[in-house]
C-alpha cells in the first residue's frame, strides 16, 4: 500500500482561505483533503511557477508543490485567480 502524502497549510495560506466566501472555501477544503491520495490531481503549471501545480475551483485557485522525497504537499497560495498570478 501506498503512503500517503502529508499536506502543509502554512498559516499565510490559512488567513487567506478564510477570506473566501464560505461556498468556495468548502470546496477548495474538500479538494485539499483529497490531495494525500491523489497529489498529482492538479494541473502542472509554467514560467516562474514551473514546478508547482494548480487546482482550479472557479475564480479561485490552490497553488501547491509536491515533495516526493519528503512525501509532503506543500500549498503556497490560495486565492482569486487575480491575485495568485
Amino acid at each position: 500500500m501506498l503512503n500517503k502524502y502529508q499536506v502543509v497549510v502554512p498559516e499565510s495560506v490559512v488567513k487567506s482561505l478564510i477570506k473566501i466566501p464560505l461556498p468556495w472555501r468548502e470546496r477548495m477544503a474538500k479538494a485539499i483533503d483529497l490531495l494525500p491520495e491523489n497529489p498529482f490531481m492538479g494541473e502542472k503549471l509554467w514560467g516562474k511557477l514551473q514546478g508547482k501545480r494548480k487546482i482550479r475551483i472557479y475564480p479561485y485557485r490552490i497553488i501547491y508543490e509536491v515533495d516526493k522525497k519528503k512525501q509532503r504537499i506543500i500549498i503556497f497560495e490560495a486565492g482569486h485567480r487575480q491575485g495568485i498570478y
